[in-house]
């Protein structure tokens, strides 16, 4: 039978080995920016759309979530982790949406509010327009709600505005 192979200590002259530090914490944030709440809603939009795991998408979210998606309302982690498990994330996100048009309004130094048109996704599907309300909680910003209905249809032109249009 042959004996288990040992790892020998340290010597006393080399010390004992450094611990390895944990990973750093994102920095806290004191005040939301357009590019902040930008960056979390097109970084969360991602990886929506790329089925990441729920618990990275759910470090994202704040308390009191709220997504009024077409086919109902999703209510708080419990019922989002269920919507997300049953996997019909359009019109909300999937292969193919793209956000465009994004405008961003601070609505106070904790409250940022993203509207934008979803596009693409599954052949023929109408864009949607969204409205994201980002907060600043513990020093992080999470996504509070999300609202998607169908987008508003482009405004018709006017037969003399037609006119005019083609002539240029």
């Amino acid at each position: 039978m042959a004996l288990p192979t040992v790892t020998p200590l340290p010597s006393s002259s080399e010390g004992p080995a450094a611990p390895v530090p944990p990973p750093a914490a994102p920095a806290a944030v004191d005040r939301l920016s357009a590019d902040i709440v930008e960056t979390l809603v097109r970084d969360w939009h991602q990886c929506l759309a790329d089925r990441a795991p729920v618990a990275l998408l759910t470090s994202d979210l704040a308390n009191g979530l709220r997504l009024d998606l077409p086919g109902g309302v999703v209510r708080g982690l419990a019922e989002f982790r269920r919507w997300y498990a049953a996997g019909d994330h359009l019109p909300l996100a999937g292969r193919g949406v793209s956000l465009t048009d994004v405008r961003v309004r601070l609505l106070s130094p904790v409250h940022g509010e993203l509207t934008t048109t979803a596009g693409g996704g599954a052949p023929g599907a109408a864009p949607t327009r969204q409205e994201w309300l980002v907060v600043l909680q513990d020093g992080a910003p999470r996504i509070r709600s999300v609202s998607v209905e169908p987008a508003a249809p482009a405004a018709p032109v006017a037969a003399g505005q037609a006119a005019v249009l083609n002539a240029a």
